[in-house]
């Protein structure tokens, strides 16, 4: 076989001229790729860069999914408030649930259950108290230890008995998962401060007075008094409205010859009436003050952001208040509340709170633009007759055990009090 001549190689790269040519640009470019991947490698990272994107990509779709979400979310929500607050609803199971898991503490009065978890299955509780040597439940009781501070039932539990002003107070206060979370108020320090978005904090606050007056008759709560007038339109029977002045002179006649449990309802006080109501609380053991608005100086600190999550670190507390409110609202029409709070509304400004459904007096506006000091925490009442000490000041924050786990982050100016000290 002859070798092709010149005549012949050029004859035939004339006739293939054009993939020739194609063939020549496809490894042009593909050098050109390989030199722009590798200075951008070396500039800006091409792994990097692909985690971006894949982030940018996953929060886009998060983004969408969004709305979704949340309808599907509230959704199971309502239906769970719905369920629980069907027949006798929720406090009695609540009750006793706690009382329950007090008698499997057996003699460790420095521990105590705090707060509910009422779910579809066996109810839960979580324990407050100093230290990680969190005591197990009794051998024979109906307690399991499900995870740190968390304690599950194992059988049903026998009811509580009639409600007195030391018996458990359980409030609903949002839910989790498929949960209703309830807080026991009967163990605060005397002032419970809900502060965050305006609009959510006025709701839950409603919220939480509705249920309030619902315990008047015999359950545990004598009165409740709403510090704003008129209130015509809060529709709510057990709920006595009077002004700020008048709440506290009748506070103060009852600081003489505390009976029951009474609840007080305001906005933000300023630093004078803060300190009257430290004092009132101090001295009434039965005195519950719930304040709609940031109060320094109070141990339980709500905070309610602009999508209704209520927080509450210091008792591991992170549940949406957002199905208990609708729930509440649906079962009887609301007047209509004020416009939404914009993106930016993060925290509500001194005396801008309000209270849903209470058609209250303007606030006073603020002597100085400084921010308020705070108020000194009340000093504990006398302990409970069915606990024989109390426990120790400075040891009644709840603290994670020491595992490894992410401590818990402390809110407010000043240390939170304990879970309870009353």
């Amino acid at each position: 076989m002859n070798a092709p001549s010149f005549g012949d190689l050029g004859g035939s790269m004339d006739a293939h001229r054009q993939t020739l040519l194609t063939v020549l640009t496809i490894l042009e470019l593909l050098i050109l790729l390989v030199v722009l991947l590798r200075w951008f490698d070396r500039r800006y990272g091409l792994r990097g860069t692909g985690r971006r994107i894949r982030r940018g990509i996953a929060g886009a779709g998060r983004g969408l999914a969004a709305p979704v979400v949340g309808f599907l979310r509230l959704r199971r929500g309502t239906r769970v408030v719905r369920e629980r607050f069907a027949g006798p609803g929720p406090v009695p199971a609540a009750r006793a649930a706690i009382v329950s898991a007090r008698l499997a503490l057996a003699e460790r009065d420095d521990f105590w259950p705090h707060l509910v978890l009422l779910g579809p299955n066996e109810p839960g509780v979580r324990l407050a108290g100093a230290g990680a040597d969190v005591p197990p439940p009794a051998a024979e009781s109906a307690w399991r230890v499900t995870a740190p501070r968390v304690w599950r039932a194992r059988r049903p539990l026998p009811p509580a008995s009639g409600p007195g002003v030391d018996d458990p107070l359980p409030i609903a206060v949002g839910v989790r998962a498929r949960e209703l979370i309830m807080l026991d108020f009967a163990r605060c320090p005397g002032i419970v401060s809900v502060h965050g978005a305006p609009t959510p904090v006025g709701r839950l606050v409603s919220a939480l007075v509705a249920q309030l007056a619902a315990l008047t008759d015999g359950q545990g709560v004598q009165r409740v008094i709403v510090a704003a007038e008129p209130c015509d339109a809060l529709g709510t029977t057990g709920v006595d409205c009077l002004p700020l002045p008048a709440a506290l002179a009748a506070l103060s006649q009852r600081a003489a010859a505390p009976a029951g449990r009474t609840v007080l309802v305001c906005r933000r006080p300023d630093p004078p009436t803060a300190a009257q109501l430290a004092a009132l609380v101090a001295h009434d053991p039965g005195l519950l003050v719930l304040v709609a608005g940031y109060l320094p100086g109070s141990r339980w600190r709500l905070r309610v952001d602009l999508a209704g999550r209520v927080v509450a670190p210091e008792l591991l507390l992170d549940a949406d208040s957002t199905p208990l409110v609708r729930h509440r609202r649906s079962r009887r029409q609301a007047p209509p509340a004020a416009g939404p709070a914009p993106a930016w509304a993060e925290e509500d400004p001194p005396g801008s709170a309000v209270i849903a459904g209470v058609s209250s007096v303007p606030a006073e506006p603020a002597a100085t633009d400084t921010p308020q000091p705070p108020v000194a925490p009340a000093p504990a009442g006398p302990p409970r007759p069915a606990r024989s000490t109390s426990p120790p000041a400075n040891d009644d924050l709840i603290e994670l055990p020491h595992d490894g786990q992410r401590p818990m982050a402390r809110s407010g100016v000043e240390a939170p009090g304990p879970a309870g000290d009353r």
